[in-house]
């Protein structure tokens, strides 16, 4: 028996004894946490990427109570149109449920299945930006999460390397549309709007016959003889029966098996075995006959796409492995007889691991919600596999995220282009036709948060990633990489350029490695053996608490919750990040409008930037009304809005951007005309990081002094009252250096109640911060 077998039954123990395998110990982590790269290398100095894409987890369901992410304690988070926090959705019948704890030791929720998540009810849960419908699309068990207790694995490689909390999966859909922009950069042939998109995942369908046909990730890099493969143990369309298909398949979830220029039904299994699915059946030597008449660039978009375990005698069998159980009860339980990583640890182990390399997990290990989360043992599994040879780790980058949501809640609305019931701008470069679906007249993207990991030896010591990133974002990744390493222009023309300008490409995770030593995270420890999976069958059945009237108030009431849904305290260190955001109002007394003014300046490595604008009371009749923009870096984009269309002619408008970005403007038509301003240094102070501070302007435009208040609403400063004169400009310095950056303030006229301006952020200077001591609930 080979180590790997054996390592596979043993772990095959921990699978039959445990809800999920979430408590796998992290050997696999503390090694490549412990292994440094070469000194004075940059990522740049990687050999291999291996990106490893599971299944259907919002970033709030697993990580919202993690310490320092925007999860549950965000002190910014949006108000739907009923008045309440976001925190609080309702049903048809007017049930209240917010995020409640879901137990994986106490509960049967590892076997309660999944939730709706098809491109219907992810873009109704959405309604339009108000953000509302979650209950009635997706039923009150989408409001539930697990905390550390529950994926301990999880938050330690957080704690151990870089986690985004700003990581968005491409689509306002399922598996298949996300994994096409995964491995495409598309749901659609070209960057318009004039094909119909692939938003369900019944339009690519192998075992359908049903293909898309557009040029792909992997087709780029053959074209460029940059090695690369997509291993799994067996592909979707071979349509293994019942478990095999649970254990040794791909669940579908290499969409490359839905292009048809990769020809997947010509790939080794039916070239072994036939092709059953066409009419009539084509034979073994039918099938070779067809593969043997293609071009070399052909067979190599098939047989690298398609790398599957097929050497490997028996990999297509299960086999019983009986153990005794914690209570000394011998159970059994069916695996996989061989090794699911056969081909990939063959190809680590000889040297062959390709430069670009994809891993598709089979259903049972996808952390897909059809299962319990054995998915761990996958991810610890590949990560076992690159660090055993030291060498080989010190020059790889391993990317970990999800394809989608499933119907699991997370509270970050996600940044969208305008269209249909959704009103705004983008900037003249910017095309959104592509990402606009104009048959629903919905948007298609970005989708909910998921969770993201990036594990390497650049990206060591519990970071947190706040840029704006999708799916797409790993594409214009390997774009830079691959530029800088073969010096050939690396260009994936099918990303369009509404994702370029609000995505970032992933290359502020990454540190450049001088012998920083960075303490290994916290592990939890197990003094007992969790409740089996047999067990929790019997457990209880999860239900959603409702909320009773009082624990309504109290949310709204209160921004760190102490009770129900809660973070861990504390802060983490974020990476560089370079937005400079403006988001400004202006009066217009004459036409009773409000002017807007949106900006993106140009800073170091700057893109652009999305918002988010919403009322929370109404617009031209409209409840909560939306608006979507994107601005382009070093762009204005200006917007006029009637203040008569607003309930009763008062203006309340939220502007929320990343990284905790928000401004609150309301007022109405006849106060007194002020322009405000807030900048922060100019670029030449940022060498000096004690240069943390803003600088507010205020013009008076009016004819008699004006006396404002000046508030902050959480880092402790004193309020301040100032007087501003007749037609005269006032200028007040905020130091924001005790709050590393951070600012929470508003200013209101004394004399008019109505008037309200409120500016919360960070102030970026690309360079290593820490998130928000206020939302880490130590202030």
């Amino acid at each position: 028996m080979n180590n790997s077998r054996r390592d596979f039954l043993k772990k095959a123990t921990i699978l039959a004894t445990t809800t999920g395998i979430t408590n796998v110990l992290p050997t696999s982590i503390i090694r490549a946490a412990s292994i440094d790269a070469a000194k004075g290398t940059t990522f740049y100095d990687a050999e291999h990427i291996v990106f490893l894409m599971q299944e259907n987890r919002s970033f709030d369901h697993i990580f919202g109570s993690l310490k320092g992410v925007r999860g549950f304690n965000n002190p910014r988070a949006k108000k739907l149109p009923d008045g309440n926090k976001v925190w609080i959705q309702k049903g048809k019948d007017g049930k209240a449920f917010a995020p409640f704890h879901m137990d994986i030791n106490e509960t049967k929720i590892t076997w309660q299945g999944g939730l709706p998540h098809s491109w219907s009810d992810q873009s109704k849960a959405r309604n339009d930006g108000k953000y509302d419908k979650w209950i009635p699309e997706k039923s009150p068990l989408c409001m539930g999460y697990f905390n550390r207790k529950d994926v301990p694995f999880y938050y330690a490689l957080a704690d151990a390397f870089t986690v985004f909390d700003h990581y968005f999966c491409s689509s306002l859909t399922g598996t298949t549309p996300n994994r096409l922009f995964y491995w495409t950069g598309n749901v659609r042939p070209e960057t318009n709007g004039k094909s119909i998109p692939v938003v369900n995942n019944s339009q690519a369908e192998s075992r359908n016959n049903v293909y898309v046909d557009w040029t792909t990730v992997p087709e780029i890099l053959e074209k460029n003889d940059i090695s690369w493969k997509i291993y799994q143990n067996e592909v979707w369309s071979a349509k293994l029966e019942g478990k095999n298909d649970y254990w040794l398949g791909n669940y579908g979830d290499n969409a490359i098996e839905y292009v048809k220029r990769h020809q997947v039904k010509l790939s080794a299994y039916f070239r072994k075995n036939g092709d059953k699915t066409t009419q009539p059946a084509l034979s073994a030597e039918e099938v070779l006959a067809k593969y043997n008449q293609l071009s070399p660039f052909e067979k190599n978009l098939i047989d690298k796409a398609f790398t599957t375990n097929i050497e490997s005698e028996d990999y297509l069998k299960l086999e019983n492995f009986t153990f005794k159980n914690n209570e000394g009860i011998e159970q059994s339980v069916e695996i996989p007889k061989e090794d699911l990583f056969y081909q990939f640890r063959k190809d680590v182990e000889s040297g062959q691991l390709p430069t670009v390399s994809w891993l598709v997990a089979p259903e049972s290990f996808s952390d897909h919600t059809s299962s319990p989360f054995y998915g761990t043992w996958y991810v610890s599994q590949a990560l076992d596999i690159l660090t055993q040879n030291p060498e080989v780790w010190k020059k790889t980058i391993f990317i970990l995220n999800y394809d989608e949501n499933d119907g699991y809640f997370d509270h970050l609305a996600p940044f969208v282009v305008p269209g249909g019931q959704t009103d705004g701008k983008v900037s003249k470069n910017i095309n959104v036709d592509s990402d606009f679906a104009a048959k629903e007249k919905w948007p298609i993207g970005l989708g909910y948060r998921v969770p993201m990991v990036i594990a390497s030896p650049w990206t060591k010591g519990g970071y947190v990633n706040s840029e704006i990133t999708d799916h797409t974002s790993t594409l214009m990744f390997l774009e830079k990489f691959l530029t800088k390493k073969t010096g050939k222009k690396i260009q994936i023309d099918n990303i369009s350029s509404w994702r370029r300008n609000i995505c970032g490409d992933l290359t502020n995770s990454f540190k450049k490695f001088n012998g920083e030593k960075y303490p290994l995270p916290d592990f939890e420890k197990k003094d007992e053996v969790i409740t089996q999976i047999q067990k929790a069958k019997n457990k209880p059945k999860l239900e959603a608490p409702i909320l009773s009237e009082s624990q309504i108030e109290h949310i709204n009431s209160t921004t760190i919750h102490q009770t129900g849904f809660h973070q861990e305290k504390g802060t983490r260190p974020s990476c560089p990040l370079y937005y400079k955001l403006h988001a400004d109002a202006v009066l217009d007394k004459v036409n009773k409008k409000l002017n807007l003014k949106f900006s993106s300046e140009k800073f170091k490595s700057s893109i652009g930037a999305p918002f988010n604008m919403y009322t929370p009371s109404s617009y031209d009749n409209n409840n909560g009304k939306a608006w979507a923009y994107a601005v382009a870096a070093g762009d204005t984009l200006n917007e006029s809005l009637d203040i008569s269309k607003f309930a009763d002619s008062k203006y309340h408008l939220i502007i929320d951007g990343p990284n905790g970005f928000q401004r609150q403007i309301s007022g109405t038509a006849n106060e007194a005309q002020l322009n405000i301003h807030l900048q922060s240094p100019k670029r030449k102070l940022f060498g000096n990081t004690n240069l943390q501070h803003l600088q507010l302007t205020i013009t008076n435009i009016e004819n008699e002094p004006i006396t404002l208040s000046l508030t902050d609403h959480a880092y402790k400063k004193n309020k301040q009252e100032i007087t501003i004169d007749a037609n005269q400009s006032k200028s007040i310095h905020i130091d924001c250096s005790a709050s590393s950056g951070w600012y929470d303030f508003s200013i209101q006229i004394k004399s008019n109640s109505d008037f309200l301006r409120t500016y919360c952020g960070h102030i970026d200077t690309g360079k290593e911060s820490i998130t928000d001591p206020f939302m880490g609930n130590l202030l």
